[in-house]
């Protein structure tokens, strides 16, 4: 008879190798490796528009956040001098504009407004 192979991925919680079936890549159905993504035109399209959705609905600043993490976790030392130069700006107009609507939103009679407008 035929041995059953068993997937064996190693789970990070435990370091237990995993007892599931393996299929015929040698991994079971949830640590068979990463997608190879779509392709076709369709299916490219349809993942770019989910993308652009999930980034105009805070998926934009949690990318952010954890980028900022990896840069202050020493990912920077992988950067260029220019690319830290970047970020470093880019990260102080992001928190002087959360400043500024913040300041806003505690108090509207500062903020300026056209004469027009009653």
């Amino acid at each position: 008879m035929r041995q059953k192979t068993k997937c064996g991925a190693h789970a990070r919680s435990t370091g237990l190798p995993c007892q599931a079936k393996a299929l015929s890549n040698g991994r079971c159905k949830h640590h068979g490796g990463l997608s190879t993504g779509p392709k076709t035109l369709e299916g490219r399209r349809a993942i770019s528009q989910a993308t652009r959705l999930s980034m105009a609905s805070g998926g934009r600043i949690l990318v952010l956040e954890g980028f900022y993490r990896w840069l202050d976790g020493g990912g920077s030392k992988t950067l260029s001098r220019l690319a830290k130069e970047r970020e470093r700006l880019k990260r102080w107009q992001r928190v002087i504009r959360e400043q500024t609507q913040r300041i806003r939103m505690q108090a509207p009679y500062l903020v300026e407004r056209p004469l027009n407008a009653r």
